[in-house]
């Protein structure tokens, strides 16, 4: 499985992704972690963050209200 890498460009840049032509938005996402992307961080165009953790799934209501 590829190693995941959450990025964001650096500030004042727009750093396109090479496979789908977007721009990273400024908040950052994930990518796969790639040559191009570690390019893109050595040259400075790019900074390299933490993983956000996954948000938890919200209970459903009624699923608590059945358990009473």
């Amino acid at each position: 499985m590829p190693e995941t890498i959450f990025i964001k460009p650096a500030p004042g840049l727009v750093v396109r992704d090479p496979k789908t032509k977007e721009a990273l938005p400024p908040e950052g996402a994930r990518k796969e972690k790639s040559t191009h992307w570690l390019r893109r961080k050595a040259a400075g165009d790019v900074e390299f963050l933490p993983l956000p953790k996954p948000a938890k799934p919200a209970k459903p209501a009624d699923a608590a209200a059945a358990k009473e």
